[in-house]
């Protein structure tokens, strides 16, 4: 048995900060376990030693191979944004779950778009988020001109096109310029989903009068400002990734959001509630959770994806969003049917597999509670992430331009003579 090393000394002995040390153990790059006598995690030395030796021998390759004209090739990005450590969720440093219960979305998003250490409780903030009259008349009118295939990625994406073409200024990337665009923006694509809203408000409440089939109470707009919260950001996934490649060859804001809502619409993704909501529905229009599971696999187009609502990459045991979320909505009698369905999915689930639930199944509890279309949770994730996609696309522009660039490595036939 070897010494395992502390926090800081595996840091140090990197070359990172903390956070990236973190990421690392996020993205499964190296182990970690929680210290017995002290806060914080240790760290296997020799685990330690074989990635400090990955990371110069990749860093050596980078000098050889790269150029300020053609970037650099891909492998760690600092994300200053999200950090998923031991089954937490992280927002700069400030634990995501108590955001969520504690601040108003519009808060926190203005918060990831500035300098600030903590997010403000300004009333007056929520008052910011408003689009432009002769912009909303347009995105309304232009909605009749998308097919019957149409869902709400497809609307917002409709609205973010008209804003940019209207947008004299879009090319101004400065923090200042970025923030209030991304107010207008976000209750713009709003506005250009269907159906009709009251003009002004929260962005929760005004969301759920476009996705919900009921009038909503109190504890319904809680619900969705919390959802909302905790879908704002999860590090690199590949929505963020596409938006940050966007703004890395400085394209405008609006195009990097169209990037990053380009990669949500996926099912492996953005959608994946959709799948999940497919799930419950089928368990409350009577087959057994096993005959649901089972048809729900039979029928899946993604090979191995898995069962819609559980498992995760990164998180182990827990989803901190799926636990925060499905407490929430227990409580709730609008959405006991759907709960309870979920329980029982789950029961089945954990008899024979180790998959933690995750947040796409409490997006799925939600969505049929509330009565929201089909894609209703793609459009809430969307929503949500564009908040976090326009923090990371500023956090972008800060950075060398051109250097998310990968070199590619020919693999095809090798040249005639």
């Amino acid at each position: 048995m070897t010494e395992r090393l502390s926090t800081a000394q595996a840091a140090a002995r990197l070359g990172v900060k903390a956070a990236t040390l973190y990421a690392y153990v996020s993205r499964g790059l190296i182990s970690s376990e929680r210290a017995v006598d002290a806060a914080g995690s240790t760290f296997d030395p020799l685990e330690v030693e074989t990635l400090a030796r990955r990371r110069r021998s990749a860093g050596a390759a980078s000098e050889l191979l790269s150029t300020p004209l053609t970037g650099t090739p891909l492998m760690v990005m600092d994300s200053p944004i999200a950090l998923l450590s031991e089954d937490s969720l992280y927002y700069r440093g400030l634990p995501a779950v108590e955001l969520a219960q504690q601040h108003r979305f519009e808060n926190i998003a203005n918060w990831l778009w500035s300098d600030a250490e903590t997010p403000e409780d300004d009333a007056k903030e929520t008052l910011s988020f408003a689009a432009p009259v002769d912009l909303t008349r347009l995105v309304r009118n232009a909605r009749r001109l998308l097919g019957p295939e149409a869902r709400g990625v497809d609307y917002m994406q409709q609205a973010l096109l008209i804003a940019s073409s209207h947008d004299p200024l879009k090319r101004d990337l400065s923090p200042a310029a970025v923030r209030s665009l991304g107010q207008r923006t976000m209750a713009l694509m709003i506005e250009g989903l269907p159906g009709e809203s009251r003009r002004g408000g929260a962005i929760a409440a005004q969301l759920w009068q476009r996705l919900a089939e009921r009038e909503s109470e109190p504890a319904d707009v809680e619900l969705l400002n919390t959802a909302l919260i905790l879908l704002v950001d999860h590090d690199l996934a590949a929505s963020t990734l596409a938006g940050r490649v966007a703004a890395s060859a400085r394209a405008h804001p609006y195009a990097a959001l169209m990037s990053a809502l380009a990669a949500c619409d996926s099912g492996l993704h953005g959608s994946a509630s959709v799948t999940a909501a497919e799930l419950l529905r089928a368990v409350l229009a009577g087959s057994s959770p096993e005959q649901a599971i089972s048809a729900q696999l039979a029928s899946s187009s993604t090979p191995g994806a898995g069962i819609p609502g559980f498992g995760h990459r990164i998180y182990r045991h827990r989803d901190p969003r799926a636990a925060v979320l499905l407490a929430e909505l227990r409580k709730n009698p609008h959405y006991r049917e759907a709960w309870q369905a979920a329980a029982a999915v789950t029961a089945v689930v954990h008899a024979r597999t180790e998959q933690p639930v995750n947040v796409d199944l409490a997006i799925a509890v939600l969505m049929i509670g509330a009565g929201m279309p089909l894609d209703g949770g793609q459009t809430l994730f969307a929503l949500a992430r564009t908040a976090g996609w326009l923090a990371h696309i500023m956090d972008e522009y800060l950075q060398s331009p051109l250097r998310l660039r990968p070199r590619g490595q020919y693999s095809g036939p090798a040249p005639q003579s």
